[in-house]
């Protein structure tokens, strides 16, 4: 039972990293296109923000790691 259960907690992380990583990212995508459309400017607000996405992803992502790690060191 414990071998099941460690699988569905790498799925559940796996699972959970994507979407940390996509969100941000995709979030920084719209607002920066939104601003550009709004503004009438090139794409640097879409720039802009798509690398504020990116750092949140990989701060996000550093912070996941973080805490499964000190779980797995608990158990």
């Amino acid at each position: 039972m414990a071998r099941k259960t460690s699988a569905l907690e790498n799925l559940v992380l796996i699972s959970q990293i994507g979407i940390s990583m996509m969100v941000p990212i995709g979030i920084g995508l719209y607002i920066g296109k939104w601003l550009d459309d709004r503004l009438e400017t090139g794409p640097i607000f879409l720039f802009i923000f798509i690398i504020i996405g990116v750092v949140s992803a990989f701060m996000s992502l550093f912070k996941i790691t973080q805490s499964s790690s000190e779980s797995k060191k608990r158990k």
